[in-house]
């Protein structure tokens, strides 16, 4: 299946391509404020990033699409969410905390506080955007809104809303003009950055 949103084709993201996806996403989310709260050395951030979202692409099963040529990624999670896989997890569980040493501890509670957020705000069934990131040199032309397309089809189809919290005040602007509107926010854990949770009803 494809999708195509001015003039911009999106299609599923292939295992092959997971390693170049990674580095993509890693690019996109350099700046990001929760990434810098988690792992404040840029250089050790660019080089612990790729790894990151690889293990994500293989922890968690999820509907992943990208451009043709692989200039963005969105990762969206139907409603039920995606299947957890077993031995990625447990590969993950030992892993992790080896190379992330002293930022684990800031990594997780990050990640308690975003499901937190997350399941005050969209309590029943949704579609979640678990992440979305487009290379910084090709923004700004379309591939962020055609990436949307695929969670927001599927939303209307389904009925529910469309879900996604952002760390960054920069990308609430496009949101909006997609639809979203903001429903909450706070900070991510109580020390960490600002997000905001964002809804789209169907």
């Amino acid at each position: 299946m494809t999708f195509r949103v001015t003039a911009v084709e999106v299609v599923h993201l292939r295992d092959e391509q997971l390693p170049h996806a990674a580095r993509v996403l890693a690019r996109a989310f350099q700046d990001d404020p929760a990434w810098v709260w988690v792992i404040p050395d840029p250089v050790r951030r660019a080089a612990t990033l790729p790894w990151l979202f690889r293990v994500g692409f293989q922890v968690t099963g999820a509907d992943v699409w990208t451009t043709s040529d692989l200039r963005g990624i969105a990762r969206w999670l139907p409603p039920g969410g995606g299947a957890i896989r077993v031995g990625p997890s447990l590969r993950a569980l030992v892993t992790t905390p080896l190379r992330l040493r002293e930022a684990t501890p800031r990594f997780l509670a990050y990640g308690r506080a975003v499901e937190n957020l997350r399941a005050r705000v969209a309590p029943g069934p949704h579609w979640y955007l678990a992440g979305i990131g487009v290379d910084p040199a090709e923004q700004r032309r379309g591939v962020g809104a055609a990436l949307l397309g695929p969670g927001v089809k599927g939303s209307e189809r389904d009925r529910v809303p469309a879900v996604l919290l952002t760390n960054s005040e920069a990308n609430l602007s496009f949101y909006r003009r997609h639809g979203f509107e903001v429903v909450a926010e706070g900070s991510t854990p109580s020390t960490g950055p600002h997000a905001w949770a964002l809804v789209r009803k169907s």
